[in-house]
């Protein structure tokens, strides 16, 4: 796929990354920046082209006629909106994607269609990044959760610790712990590197597991591997920008919240919104603040300023200072390592990588649901809709055990209908369902299309 991405910052230079190890795709970026350009070319196989993306000479220096999609990440929302407008326009781009952060468009859904503003999926990378974290606060003691038909279906990662009831023992016996609830562990990872996942894999301490069930049984699920974490009453957010005041918002129901601002008039701004969170002026790298606020006694403690290294900083003091879970969001590379090193720092998450998942699922061919990059982008999840009779299927009514997979790759479950069912090597695929497929190696991606050529892919 030709792929023309309109700014090379943080998303676009992620994305660019992420996309460029896919050899079928061929990846242009346009910045006005040559600083960026030149230091993605010196590790991208990528084309470059240094100007405005909204100028159509410059969308023209990088061959916009033969690109079959533009994802438009700049800092701007109206240059991405022009940007696509042009490519629609001028050139007939077929997909467009855009990054739009702005409420009072996003508030206006009548804007985008294609006789109006011409985009096809819209990017808010605070919105999904709120969700994300929503999705984590709802289950103490998962590193990560994701949803599939719209929140049947969860993929949970957890980290499996000595003397919990499963450690020890083969996978098989979770179903003699858990009779009555249906999931299932599709991936499990020792040391960084995937083991299989058969009945008789033993888990052990440290193993790092990824299981499928359903949203009421993850908490009962998570009992098998560790001790589980209590709910997060008292939490502390560091930083009041649109993700801090989203979840704030969202949690100040159940939740005793409070925020740490250092801008006046942003908490000004915050104030109007937010009705039982408690907003405090300060830094939160002040130690004496956070111990006047009990820290010690603070459950989840956020660090979701816009600076990285802020961060991270944070968030170790807060752990050093007793809090009992710490979370930090992070962008650059540099820091997300010096995080996952930290010991002080629970759980690192990567804006980038999540927008970057939301834009895969309109790359992959066909009817794609959703997309979920794994483990630093070198595993995927991924949701596909079966559609026989348009297709002329081969795979319809066949067993998993006939389909022949890759090496890695395992469907995990399928939701026909409202109904959830784990997968098993003698449950036959029927037209319509939902499956669930995690890729070990996402450069498999190809061989899974290939695959299902005849059923969800053009």
């Amino acid at each position: 796929m030709k792929i023309l991405i309109l700014g090379a910052g943080q998303v676009g230079s992620t994305l660019a990354k992420y996309l460029v190890y896919d050899k079928e795709n061929e990846i242009t970026i346009i910045d006005i920046d040559q600083d960026n350009l030149s230091n993605l070319q010196r590790h991208l196989d990528i084309k470059t082209v240094c100007g405005r993306s909204s100028y159509p000479n410059i969308l023209e220096q990088a061959d916009i006629q033969r690109m079959d999609m533009v994802i438009a990440v700049t800092s701007s929302d109206e240059c991405n909106v022009l940007s696509c407008q042009i490519a629609h326009t001028l050139y007939q781009v077929d997909k467009k994607v855009a990054r739009i952060r702005t409420a009072q468009y996003l508030h206006r859904k009548e804007l985008f269609s294609d006789n109006a503003i011409p985009i096809d999926f819209i990017i808010t990378p605070e919105e999904l990044v709120t969700q994300y974290i929503k999705r984590v606060i709802e289950q103490p003691g998962a590193e990560q959760v994701f949803e599939f038909k719209n929140g049947l279906l969860q993929l949970v990662e957890t980290r499996a610790y000595a003397g919990t009831p499963i450690v020890g023992y083969p996978i098989k016996d979770l179903h003699q712990h858990l009779p009555k609830t249906s999931m299932r562990i599709v991936s499990v990872y020792r040391n960084g590197r995937a083991i299989p996942t058969y009945g008789d894999t033993v888990i052990k301490d440290g193993d790092r597991v990824y299981f499928f069930t359903k949203k009421s049984s993850i908490k009962k699920v998570l009992k098998e591997f560790r001790r589980l974490d209590k709910t997060y009453n008292n939490i502390i957010i560091a930083g009041g920008g649109h993700i801090g005041l989203n979840l704030a918002k969202f949690l100040e129901t159940n939740h005793n919240v409070r925020i740490i601002e250092l801008n006046k008039s942003r908490i000004k701004e915050i104030s109007d919104y937010l009705e039982n969170t408690l907003i405090l002026h300060g830094n939160a790298s002040d130690e004496e603040l956070l111990l006047e606020e009990g820290i010690d006694k603070t459950d989840l403690f956020l660090a979701l300023t816009n600076s990285d290294e802020t961060n991270v900083i944070v968030s170790i003091l807060a752990k050093r200072l007793g809090v009992h879970k710490t979370v930090a969001l992070v962008k650059r590379g540099v820091y997300e390592d010096l995080a996952k090193q930290s010991e002080y720092v629970d759980m690192v998450i990567s804006p980038d990588q999540i927008t970057a998942s939301a834009i895969l699922s309109h790359i992959r061919k066909g009817d794609t649901e959703v997309v979920y990059s794994l483990r630093q982008d070198k595993a995927e999840a991924i949701e596909i809709v079966i559609h026989g009779d348009k297709y002329n299927s081969n795979v319809v009514g066949q067993s998993i055990e006939n389909i022949k997979l890759p090496k890695g790759v395992v469907i995990g479950a399928i939701i026909r209908g409202d109904d959830v069912i784990m997968a098993s090597r003698k449950l036959i695929i029927e037209d319509g369902d939902h499956i669930i497929i995690v890729l070990g190696d996402s450069e498999k991606i190809h061989e899974v299309e290939k695959l299902f050529d005849n059923v969800a892919f053009d």
